[in-house]
């Protein structure tokens, strides 16, 4: 029982520390990706001019022109340039409230080069150039084109990542051309770098339909975004650009918390709690090692040292003490009829005593050592078949299963697959709660069985007498018994109360048992020399 709270409490602390993990790693790696998610140009050698043409529909859509002219140097290899596209933008309201909207990018190419696409969960990337032959020295102009739909819009709204922050690639100047379908005059148009507005930094005129926007040096240094904002009903149509894949991950961790709950009701919940009631005996007949492994004495050794002690007790051996920490057990030729009157591990371990000979110096038999497993598998079949709930525990090998399957189903759609609708992301929270709750059923799913909780109340019970009982009442039960205390002894050394026993009868020593040396007999009986 001891160690049975000690191990529960341990699995919830490795929870509740792993649960915690999950969303920092993951939000680390969606952060990380977000921040190398922006729109940049990669070149070894200076970019000349950098002009944009946005041409505008009321689709919240852009055709995108990008021209890019590269002042290639003499006698240097050059095999072309790399540019990004993200596909997840993040912009601010004029309260500065983050927003978040995903875009899709098609027809990517570009005019007369050779290229390469390559397509990743936060951007697009192209390569552009031959890897065989390098490009003329002087300046070399790539013509990039593609479209770009920003999908329906919450704020009637356009936003267009133009540049950020172009680490190893130094512009020289930029121009920036914007058509729009109709003329600017009714729309609000602003130049953000993150929530900084730079309209008063960016030289820009409007004319009809057309905008015309130069960019000096110092702002090359930092990002730029294009924020549009049309008139109330002033944009048509418009494409969702969110998959439906997250969502249903979502609703699946959350069914799937809910179905744990059901089966924890059915199968996890604990039966009702036993009334922990006077037992001067064993209860239901158990031996020192069952009783022991109820309580919670995982030791091996010491329930099996409590098994011999348990023999002694019964006289069907001796111990003798035949140096330091050095026992000798000896058969004492009680009839061997009456081992069937023994417990099955008792009869285990006086088996494998005197498989060989009437006397056994433990330490000196490595062959006794299999005794272990034999008990330890008694036991935990006994245990099982009794004391545990089989179907539950089964059913929280499923749990657990269907709490990792969760886990991972979120940690994927939240930092690889991406899809969701951000004005639905209170959806990744109910569905992480959900995987908390999952975790927290899971872990108290496994019960005992009605019997279990009887004997276990016993058990305390039995315990409570012994660690409580005056030395009065001990001894009525020695006058209805007067071997009560040999019977017993077995029972309090297992469950670690002996030493109160044996001062409580003031008895030195009893035949078979050496009580001074009691607390030696698990060391001294199982160290090999």
């Amino acid at each position: 029982m001891k160690n049975k709270k000690l191990s529960t409490i341990s699995i919830i602390i490795i929870w509740v520390v792993t649960i915690a993990l999950v969303p920092i790693v993951s939000k680390f790696i969606e952060e990380r990706n977000m921040k190398n998610n922006f729109s940049y140009i990669s070149s070894d050698f200076d970019i000349k001019e950098y002009s944009v043409i946005l041409d505008v529909d009321k689709n919240n859509k852009i055709d995108v022109t990008e021209n890019i002219t590269i002042n290639i140097p003499e006698n240097e290899e050059y095999k072309g340039i790399y540019k990004s596209i993200p596909l997840w933008i993040k912009y601010y309201d004029d309260n500065e409230k983050e927003y978040k909207s995903k875009v899709k990018i098609s027809n990517l190419r570009v005019i007369g080069e050779q290229f390469e696409v390559s397509s990743y969960i936060d951007k697009v990337g192209i390569k552009i150039g031959s890897r065989k032959v390098n490009a003329e020295a002087g300046l070399h102009t790539y013509t990039i084109k593609y479209r770009y739909d920003f999908g329906t819009s919450v704020n009637n709204e356009l936003v267009y990542n133009i540049f950020s922050n172009y680490k190893n690639s130094k512009i020289k100047s930029m121009n920036i051309n914007i058509n729009m379908p109709e003329d600017a005059k009714d729309y609000k148009i602003k130049f953000l770098n993150r929530s900084e507005d730079l309209d008063r930094n960016v030289i820009y005129t409007i004319y009809k339909n057309e905008i015309k926007a130069s960019i000096n040096d110092y702002l090359l240094d930092d990002s730029l975004t294009l924020k549009i904002t049309f008139p109330n009903g002033y944009l048509v149509g418009g494409s969702s650009n969110y998959g439906i894949i997250c969502m249903m991950i979502c609703i699946a961790i959350i069914i799937i918390s809910l179905v744990v709950f059901v089966l924890w009701l059915k199968h996890g919940k604990d039966y009702a709690k036993k009334v922990s009631t006077i037992e001067f005996y064993p209860p239901d007949d158990l031996d020192a090692s069952e009783i022991g492994y109820i309580f919670g004495e995982k030791s091996i050794k010491k329930l099996t040292t409590a098994l011999i002690i348990q023999l002694a007790s019964k006289e069907y051996i001796k111990i003798e003490e035949i140096g330091k920490n050095k026992y000798k057990i000896i058969d004492i030729g009680k009839d061997k009829d009456g081992l069937k009157s023994l417990s099955i591990n008792e009869q285990i371990v006086y088996v494998e005593l005197f498989k060989n000979s009437s006397e056994n110096i433990i330490s000196e038999d490595r062959s006794f050592s299999l005794v272990f497993e034999k008990i330890s598998k008694s036991l935990g079949t006994i245990f099982k078949s009794k004391v545990k709930d089989n179907k539950s525990n089964r059913m929280m090998k499923y749990t657990f299963l269907m709490l990792i399957v969760s886990i991972i189903l979120w940690s994927i759609s939240y930092v690889y697959i991406k899809d969701l609708n951000p004005r639905f992301d209170i959806l990744y929270a109910l569905s992480f709660i959900s995987v908390l709750v999952t975790g927290a059923f899971s872990i108290i799913m496994d019960r005992k069985t009605e019997y279990g909780e009887m004997i276990i109340a016993k058990v305390k019970g039995f315990r409570e007498y012994l660690t409580l009982a005056e030395k009065d009442s001990i001894e009525l039960m020695v006058e209805k018994n007067p071997k009560y205390f040999y019977d017993i002894l077995p029972y309090t050394y297992v469950m670690g109360i002996s030493d109160k026993w044996i001062k409580l009868f003031e008895i030195k020593n009893i035949p078979n048992i050496d009580l001074e040396i009691l607390d030696n007999y698990e060391n001294g009986l199982f160290i090999i020399v």
